[in-house]
């Protein structure tokens, strides 16, 4: 019994600290206490410590030896290069999507519902938008049906960077996104793996560019 207690609080402070680091409210180079989480969550630095474990292994933090556990802070020149690698990872699974004929069911439905968050009058659900955003590329990664392509991808963490897939553009830029996504989708669909390769690049190395560009600005 006590295990399985001890098992849930880890899950419950892993997932607190994971969605204040996403959501801000830690924001990145933030320090992470162990004394002080402990008292928060009212338990000993155990628990804490395993839960920043996992946090470091999922890459919402960084421990830096005889200084402390640390929100990590991705600069701008990381970010580009994160993109770089993804892009041509993403190339690679859409000619092999195309190739394989994949059924992109599963694609238009996460669309559909990115277009519903887009349409809404209500207030705009970043964070919602950014994990289905995320959800997109790695279905569509995922339908290369190669597995060592998928555990590359997953490896580089990219659901936990949340500004390769927050969006700070208005909607109408948020639509040029989507177009982009349809078209994505129209290649594998029609089986063009030239023109989705193409589509692909394009697409990512315009973000990568935005990277670049505010690395240059400072």
């Amino acid at each position: 019994m006590s295990e399985t207690i001890s098992s849930q609080l880890i899950d419950h402070i892993y997932d607190t600290l994971r969605d204040q680091i996403r959501s801000g409210v830690l924001p990145g180079g933030t320090k992470l206490s162990e004394n002080t989480l402990a008292a928060t969550f009212a338990c000993s630095r155990t628990p804490v410590r395993e839960a920043l474990k996992r946090l470091d292994q999922d890459g919402f933090v960084v421990t830096i030896a005889h200084s402390g556990t640390y929100v990590k802070d991705l600069t701008m020149q990381e970010y580009q290069h994160l993109t770089e690698v993804r892009a041509y990872l993403e190339a690679l699974a859409i000619r092999s999507a195309c190739e394989q004929h994949a059924d992109v069911t599963v694609l238009e439905q996460i669309l559909d519902t990115m277009d519903g968050l887009i349409e809404d009058k209500g207030p705009f659900h970043i964070q919602k938008f950014s994990e289905l955003h995320y959800r997109f590329h790695f279905e569509l990664v995922s339908l290369a049906g190669n597995d060592l392509l998928t555990l590359t991808y997953s490896r580089l963490n990219l659901g936990e960077a949340a500004l390769l897939f927050s969006q700070t553009l208005n909607k109408r830029g948020l639509k040029k996104t989507q177009d982009e996504h349809r078209k994505l989708v129209a290649a594998i669909k029609s089986h063009d793996a030239i023109k989705g390769e193409r589509f692909m690049l394009a697409h990512l190395w315009r973000k990568r560019n935005q990277f670049k560009k505010q690395d240059q600005e400072g």
